[in-house]
């Protein structure tokens, strides 16, 4: 297994940190402020707020709105949880092999597809009652729509989306749409499926009478989608923006950037949900829900550690944060049991909160307004004094891990495993060249951890996919391929020097 295996094993990262447990909601005076692996500090939330299982990657409300259901799809074993509105109570959990994305609610039941289970799950809250309707083998399905008994899954095995009768789906013509959809949506009238691409930029656009396909254009690997009047609406991930195209046509009207920093991407819009004029878009990598009105920016409302989902419920927001409210440092752990307990993978759990819509932040937080002036004169500069650059990467352990013995360094050593006796070149590149005491990023395991290392990012299709991947539920890991949903905007460290024309 590879979340057991030495070489793959977490990369802790020590955080001042309070996890909240249990399954009983908590309010926002209950809660330490947490400090992210990374230096963020969260902002303590406004109202209830409620722990999920590992890695929470959507939710629907009911029909009636006194309950929401949340798919958790990390690294412990997958469920559907269904929580009352009010106050956040837990009132049942399902446990779902392969649960994952995000669940439709309806008049007949909640539907969530099945992953690796290869099946489409049909839930009856009222009867508890779960059936399980088979899809075709090695599919794994990731995503579900439906319009008046009309249903759409997407595929991830074959690319592909298939439409029909829920009894008929397994047997329906699949219609190829790209490698890795995502998230879908029915057009107002029934007449049009929008399947986000996440490997590309567009969205597939899939008639459903003649299952004829054509491509929207959009900005770099769309994550969501959201079909209103004759306006679809695309969070587009790793451009911080979010499209506005007209749905008949495929046009775009526009598009707004929702990221925190001007000129710099890194937000991750992630999740789409419309109520009233406003439109609200999950910033997973932000920490934050841009509010949208009239086509910009109105307002940005504190949300947990990479939030995931939102769910509108009038002047309160319901937000899903894949990893809730902080993680704890895990001394516990062994790297060379096979246990899980202490793992970093199995005690990130995801959390709800109910915000307030009055609750927001500036429209511009501090920074927003530009990049910082670029020095006048750095080491780095063509004909400079550095001519080769080594870059030597040792996976899967901390800086203190290694380096916490070195008195120069702001370390630990009651934190050391490998110290100067086990790790000597290290340490005498570090003494010789410097060190790096208090850069923080929050790679957790092999797959993020890379593409920071990399590419000085982990984007939104990584940071879904890796839990699920170290859960053993999914062998396609394409995260460390260099190529397609993974690749943060500007690419990794070989593409930079290639458009800069330095050999490698």
């Amino acid at each position: 297994m590879r979340n057991r295996a030495p070489f793959f094993a977490a990369i802790v990262l020590a955080a001042v940190a309070s996890l909240i447990l249990g399954s009983s909601a908590l309010h926002a005076q209950d809660a330490a402020r947490s400090v992210l692996p990374n230096g963020w500090a969260l902002q303590a939330p406004s109202g209830a707020m409620a722990a999920t299982g590992t890695m929470p990657q959507g939710a629907a409300r009911s029909p009636d709105g006194a309950t929401i259901a949340v798919v958790e799809s990390g690294f412990n074993p997958p469920a559907l949880s269904l929580y009352a509105t009010r106050g956040l109570r837990l009132v049942k959990r399902y446990n779902l092999a392969g649960a994952y994305g995000r669940p439709v609610w309806t008049q007949h039941g909640i539907f969530v597809a099945g992953a690796n289970a290869d099946a489409l799950f049909a839930i009856d809250p009222h009867a508890e009652r779960v059936r399980k309707i088979a899809l075709p083998p090695k599919s794994y399905p990731v995503s579900v729509a439906e319009y008046r008994g009309i249903f759409a899954v997407a595929f991830n095995g074959d690319g592909a989306v298939r439409i029909g009768k829920l009894d008929a789906l397994r047997e329906a013509r699949p219609v190829a749409v790209g490698l890795r959809p995502r998230s879908l949506a029915f057009s107002t009238d029934g007449k049009t499926l929008f399947a986000a691409v996440r490997s590309a930029s567009y969205v597939a656009a899939v008639n459903v009478a003649t299952l004829r396909v054509r491509h929207i254009t959009t900005d770099l690997h769309p994550s969501d989608v959201l079909a209103s009047g004759n306006t679809l609406y695309v969070a587009q991930a790793d451009a911080d923006t979010v499209g506005l195209y007209d749905a008949q046509t495929g046009k775009r009207r526009s598009d707004v950037f929702v990221g925190s920093v001007a000129h710099a991407i890194g937000s991750s819009p992630n999740a789409l949900a419309l109520e009233g004029d406003r439109l609200f878009v999950s910033l997973g990598a932000a920490n934050e829900v841009a509010v949208l009105r009239n086509g910009r920016v109105s307002a940005r409302l504190p949300a947990g550690w990479y939030p995931t989902d939102i769910v509108p419920l009038g002047n309160e927001l319901l937000v899903i944060d894949g990893k809730g409210e902080g993680t704890k440092p895990n001394p516990d752990f062994d790297v060379m049991s096979r246990s899980n307990r202490g793992y970093i993978a199995a005690i990130q759990f995801g959390s709800i909160r109910e915000v307030s819509t009055s609750a927001a932040l500036p429209p511009n937080p501090q920074g927003a307004q530009g990049a910082a002036p670029r020095p006048s004169r750095t080491i780095l500069h063509p004909g400079g004094p550095v001519r080769h650059v080594f870059f030597i990467l040792k996976e899967n352990r901390t800086y203190d891990q290694i380096l916490g013995d070195m008195p120069a360094g702001n370390g630990d050593p009651k934190l050391v495993w490998f110290g100067a006796r086990v790790t000597p070149n290290q340490h005498a590149l570090s003494q010789r060249f410097g060190l790096f005491d208090n850069f923080y990023a929050s790679g957790e395991v092999s797959d993020a951890g890379h593409n920071w290392a990399d590419g000085a990012f982990a984007n939104d299709y990584v940071e879904r996919t890796w839990p699920p991947v170290y859960g053993d539920r999914l062998d396609d890991d394409d995260v460390l391929t260099g190529v397609g949903a993974g690749v943060p905007s500007s690419g990794y460290i070989w593409d930079a020097a290639r458009r800069a024309g330095v050999s490698f």
